[in-house]
This record gives C-alpha cells, structure tokens and sequence, in this order.
C-alpha cells in the first residue's frame, strides 16, 4: 500500500509538472500572437497614413499646375475614394486585430490564474490581472469602460482620419456638380464626416460587443461577480450593441 501510495503521488506530481509545462508554452504563444497582432496593427495604420501623406502632396503638385481648375477636381474625385478605401479596410482589420488581442488577453489571463491555482501565495505577486472579465482586462491596464476610449484606438484613428478624407471628397463633389458655394460645400463635408465617424463608430461598439458576448467568463472579478459593476457593464454592452 505505501508503495502504491508513493507512486500515485508521483505520478501526480509529474502530471502537474506536463501541465504546467504546457500551459507556460501556451502562455508563450499567446504572447507571441499579441505582439504580432501588434505588429500588424501598426503596419496597416504606417500604410494608410503614408498613402494620406503621399495623396496630399500629389493633390498640392495638382493644383498649384492646374491653378484648382478642373484636372485638379477630377484628380481628386479619382484619388479620394480610393483613399477611403485603404482607410475603410485598415479600419476594419484594426477592429479585427484589436479583438484577437482580447481573445489572447483573456486567454493569458486564465493561465494565471491557473498558476495561482497552483500556488495561491503567488498571486500577491503578479501584476496583471488573473481574472478574465471585461472589467478586469480594462482595469488591468488603467482605464475605465468608456465608449469614447474607441477613438484612441489604432482602428479609432483611422476612423477620423478616414472621416476627413470623406468629408474632402463630398465637398469637392458638391462644389464641382451643383456649384456649391464654400460655406455649403464645407457644411456638406461636414456632414460626411460626422456621418463617416458614426457608421465606423457604430461598427466598431457592434463588433467589440458581439465578441463579449461570445466569449465565456470562467474567472470574473470580485467587482464583477453579479454585483452592480456588473449590471452596469451589462447595460452598456446592451446599449452599444
């Protein structure tokens, strides 16, 4: 019997060992897929904004030769749309990676809390968080729920910057089909813009809180669990989504 019982608990702690092995490795991997989401985010964004810079010294060349005439207005009624279309899609792949990077914060989230599992005492130790809720991810970096704090994002920069470039096209489109004096073209540019920002907006709260609710809570925080941070985190996604 004592030797049975000696192999058991050998046997239990080689299990625990492999498993704590491969939890590290995933815990690496996650880490590794951040950073490249990272990585992609900033790359798609350096692209855009070098097409928007290029794009304008194309269009400032146009019109100091052609004096704002007409090859000026049909450059830019080419040029523009095609500009809003890399914003467009660099908008949307931004949301997408920003998403992924949530996935695997949550996932790294949980790996620690296997650890304190593992070792309670550890957890007076850690930094981050590890509790994979909502409320614990933002908090873990220092910020509060905000529906606003989606502009400070890479995909909420571009979303203003893709916003400004529709503004610029429907104000050469007004002034160059009905005549648009500068006051109503300026009014209908922004106009598009204010229009182009909800729509990304929109996207951006609908996407984020369709992922949420994907996703399973397996460790909430202690504010998180069915207290009123909850509920009010609950109205919120319900109302951005």
């Amino acid at each position: 019997m004592s030797n049975t019982s000696e192999s058991q608990k050998t046997n239990e702690s080689e299990r625990r060992q492999q498993l704590l092995q491969m939890m590290t490795t995933e815990h690496f991997v996650l880490e590794t897929a951040r950073a490249a989401t990272i990585q992609e985010a900033n790359q798609r964004a350096n692209l855009f904004l070098t097409s928007v810079s290029s794009a304008t010294i194309a269009l400032a060349f146009v019109a100091q030769v052609t004096r704002m005439g007409l090859p000026f207005v049909l450059f830019s009624l080419i040029l523009l749309p095609c500009l809003y279309f890399i914003g467009l899609v660099t908008f949307v792949r931004a949301v997408q990676v920003a998403i992924e990077d949530m996935v695997h914060a949550r996932g790294m989230a949980r790996i620690r809390h296997y650890y304190t599992e593992l070792a309670p005492p550890m957890a007076r130790y850690l930094v981050h968080s590890t509790h994979d809720d909502h409320l614990a991810l933002v908090a873990d970096v220092g910020l509060k729920p905000r529906s606003w704090q989606a502009f400070a994002s890479t995909a909420g920069m571009v979303n203003v910057v893709d916003g400004a470039i529709a503004g610029v096209f429907a104000g050469v489109m007004a002034n160059a089909v009905i005549g648009a004096t500068v006051g109503l073209a300026l009014t209908v540019g922004i106009l598009a813009f204010a229009a182009s920002n909800w729509c990304l907006w929109q996207f951006h709260m609908r996407s984020w809180a369709s992922a949420e609710h994907k996703l399973k809570v397996l460790f909430p925080s202690a504010e998180n669990h069915g207290g009123p941070a909850l509920q009010r985190s609950s109205n919120e996604v319900q109302r951005q989504g």
